[in-house]
């Protein structure tokens, strides 16, 4: 840790200094401020519990196909199936809060491929639809199923869950509208001195 600190003061034409007695194993470069270190380890724990999601959802799904997907590519085929009415890219991409395009083409195409949903409609990009296949239907039942017997179980068992489940969830998407704010303020801000 000290050489790396060394080098980069080398780098900036900075001295090294020394680890200030009031810095803590673990601490965050993020956090300044008391509510910058309660804001980084909050951040920190969504980070871990958004990893531990895709990846189930990639085990859950793998133990029902053979078709090797990704958390992404599972919550791409999951919204096309929700409600079983046929999206556009657009409509997926407002569902599950995304708007890197390239990726949820690139997760379509590859579920299209898969044989787990097909388009419809008009050749246009725009207006093309997506539907889940009579695989796919099939796919997301036994994931629906296999879901069903392995999570709720385990959440019964914690003592308190449907309460805190309800307050967590209406606090995270109280905070993912902020970040949503916060990211339209970084733009304003680009490039600005």
């Amino acid at each position: 840790m000290r050489k790396t600190r060394d080098a980069a003061a080398k780098r900036t034409g900075e001295a090294a200094k020394p680890k200030s007695g009031t810095e803590r194993p673990g601490s965050w470069h993020l956090a300044r401020t008391e509510t910058e270190r309660q804001l980084s380890e909050f951040e920190f724990r969504l980070e871990r519990l958004a990893q531990a999601y895709y990846r189930w959802k990639a085990a859950g799904l793998a133990a029902v196909c053979d078709v090797p997907l990704t958390g992404d590519d599972v919550a791409v085929l999951n919204v096309v199936r929700m409600g079983d009415e046929p999206k556009r890219l657009s409509e997926i991409g407002q569902l599950l809060n995304r708007v890197d395009v390239p990726n949820l083409q690139y997760a379509t195409r590859k579920l299209v491929k898969a044989g787990l949903i097909e388009t419809e409609g008009s050749s246009s990009r725009k207006e093309t639809r997506y539907r889940a296949t009579g695989t796919g239907h099939s796919v997301t039942e036994a994931y629906a199923a296999l879901r069903a017997a392995t999570l709720p179980p385990m959440l019964e068992a914690l003592e308190g869950w449907a309460e805190k489940s309800a307050s967590a969830g209406s606090h995270l998407e109280l905070v993912s509208s902020l970040y949503t704010q916060a990211a339209q303020v970084a733009i304003t801000r680009r490039h600005q001195p």
